[in-house]
């Protein structure tokens, strides 16, 4: 029966993991254009992600662009139809603290003939415009963001700033979009440089590889003092591989990255069950994977950076970076509060919890090498 309660305590601890439960895209991106007579946010859609048969297939895939071009005229309808809906319910924009009015518009249907726009690996988006009327009185523009899970809103506006004019926000977020005085002539517009990279990191956190590894590393030695310094050496070495590849200094392929990354999680928890206590080899093993994982994510984040200039990265870096931390910090609070009830059985957790992490490991490396595309985490 101990054992028992163990392993339901070490479930419960799993039940933190988030769940793939739709078509998920990382990021919805669109350019703000303030013009004489309209406010504009114009952008790509990924039609999979607006629909709502596809958005509720867990790991579902995207929709394939040719097969969407040759769509009858009626189904044409409903994906226009259908990604406004969508759209409506994941914006809402305000002025002065009121809701604005605002219409859509898809220009790739006044194409003659018929083209979505061009993606490699034959991905169905859908340009898509939002027209907002000028308004000439003080106040703010603002956008406000309800995507899904961790589905960030990113915005580039024309002008020169210090963030390259490029920011964003997570789900239940909100951006300023303009600001105006009395006259309707324009202020300077104060954009989260940091802030927004704080939880975009924070967020990142929260995949089944980081969280195994933390989990594994407090498992191998519950104790506070040893976890952080364990928890910063990682984070030192994802913000040095993290810059190096956003500079364009190092690159590496993202399969073999991700396989290793799988693998790690694996050998993480079959170390827990080889050493008993905190050693060199640990602390060399965490950095290792730091450097690892900061390849992992540099992929997505280049993408989004890439607006911004060199001498302008260090910003939103760090802010990743000390999201990243922010997590890993909440998540050894959160792993200490499960076993503080348990903890006459410390060593029983430590064992069957250490076994979970490998099993995970092996079994995410066995999908990832020889069944990708799969939906097994």
């Amino acid at each position: 029966m101990k054992f028992a309660r163990l392993f339901a305590c070490l479930l419960l601890l799993t039940g933190f993991l988030p769940k793939a439960d739709a078509h998920q895209v990382p990021s919805v991106e669109l350019e703000f254009l303030k013009m004489d007579d309209q406010w504009r946010l114009e952008g790509e859609m990924d039609i999979a992600y607006m629909l709502p048969e596809t958005r509720n297939i867990p790991g579902g895939p995207p929709l394939s662009r040719e097969a969407v071009m040759k769509s009858p005229p009626e189904e044409m309808a409903r994906i226009r139809k259908e990604t406004e809906n969508t759209l409506r319910k994941l914006i809402r924009i305000t002025f002065a603290d009121k809701d604005v009015p605002w219409r859509v518009e898809f220009p790739d249907f006044k194409k003659d003939p018929f083209q979505l726009p061009p993606e490699i690996g034959d991905v169905a988006l859908l340009t898509t415009r939002l027209i907002v009327d000028p308004i000439v009185r003080a106040g703010e523009l603002r956008i406000h963001w309800a995507g899904e899970q961790e589905t960030e809103l990113i915005i580039s506006t024309e002008e020169e700033s210090e963030d390259g004019g490029i920011f964003s926000t997570l789900p239940g977020g909100s951006l300023m979009l303009l600001k105006q005085a009395d006259t309707g002539k324009p202020m300077e517009v104060e954009k989260p440089i940091t802030g927004g990279w704080v939880q975009l990191g924070f967020h990142h956190v929260m995949g089944w590889d980081h969280i195994l590894f933390i989990l594994g590393l407090f498992l191998l030695s519950p104790k506070w003092k040893s976890l952080v310094r364990q928890s910063l050496l990682f984070t030192l070495a994802h913000s040095i591989t993290l810059a190096l590849a956003v500079l364009g200094l190092v690159t590496a392929p993202e399969m073999w990255v991700e396989h290793l990354i799988a693998l790690s999680i694996a050998w993480v928890g079959i170390e827990n069950l080889l050493i008993r206590k905190l050693n060199m080899q640990r602390m060399i093993f965490v950095f290792c994977f730091g450097l690892l994982h900061g390849l992992g994510y540099a992929s997505i984040l280049t993408a989004k950076l890439s607006g911004i200039p060199r001498n302008q990265l260090v910003g939103p870096l760090l802010g990743f970076n000390v999201g990243v931390e922010l997590a890993q910090i909440m998540i050894l609070v959160l792993a200490f509060a499960l076993l503080w009830p348990i903890r006459k059985w410390t060593l029983q957790v430590q064992i069957i919890g250490s076994v979970i992490v490998a099993v995970a490991g092996i079994a995410w490396a066995i999908q990832r090498i020889f069944f990708p595309g799969s939906a097994l985490f």
